[in-house]
């Protein structure tokens, strides 16, 4: 009898837990994104920044140097060789 409820419970459990772990829909995977004042934005494009560790940014038209984010959330910030991409 507890396996009746105990099964069903958990697969309820498990699908609920898993709807907040998927990626939002809204990121695009041929886009690079900047945080400007808490706010991202969407650069329309994609950059390479090499095959290292170091932060990638971007120095905007404006002067303004900035993380290039894959997605736009804080934990997707891009690596590579540390240049400063200029846009």
């Amino acid at each position: 009898m507890k396996n009746r409820f105990l099964i069903p419970a958990l697969a309820m459990f498990f699908a609920i837990g898993m709807s907040f772990a998927t990626e939002k829909a809204e990121s695009d995977p041929n886009t690079d994104y900047v945080k400007i004042n808490g706010t991202f934005m969407s650069l329309n494009q994609e950059y390479d920044c090499g095959q290292d560790e170091l932060p990638c940014q971007i120095r905007l038209r404006n002067g303004q140097v900035h993380d290039l984010y894959d997605a736009p959330s804080s934990g997707s910030q891009k690596e590579g060789d540390g240049i400063i991409i200029e846009q």
